[in-house]
């Protein structure tokens, strides 16, 4: 006798590659929603102004901070602490903090599989295992 899989073997894990190939279309859908909507685009365009105003005025204090020596100096001091600040905790903190975004999502996500799990697995009944 061989020893093929029953179909009740098999459907476990087709269901579950179905709700992993929904869930990625959601995904995609709800980010592409969320990229396109007025609100994204919007706070794209803000955030993109901001950082250009900010480039104007850096480069402006730059250029003003340049004709004098004692600027030359608080320049230099200035891009000492930068340097330290970035080899110390500002570095570190930043990191912890997109791992602790990415820990969160990938528990909300798992979550929201077994949600989805457990709404598409039927509820057996005495019938259908006297039938197996």
């Amino acid at each position: 006798m061989s020893e093929e899989p029953t179909p009740t073997e098999e459907t476990p894990k087709s269901e579950f590659v179905e709700e992993l190939e929904t869930l990625g279309q959601q995904l995609a859908t709800a980010i592409k929603s969320l990229w396109e909507s007025e609100e994204s685009r919007k706070l794209r365009q803000q955030i993109r102004e901001g950082f250009l105003e900010l480039s104007r005025t850096v480069d402006a204090a730059i250029k003003s901070a340049q004709e004098s020596e004692s600027a030359k100096q608080l320049s230099e001091q200035m891009k000492e602490t930068i340097e330290k600040a970035r080899q110390s905790e500002v570095v570190d903190k930043v990191e912890e903090s997109l791992l602790t975004g990415l820990r969160e999502m990938n528990e909300r996500l798992a979550r929201l599989i077994r949600s989805l799990e457990e709404k598409s697995t039927p509820p057996t009944s005495p019938e259908d295992s006297s039938q197996q």
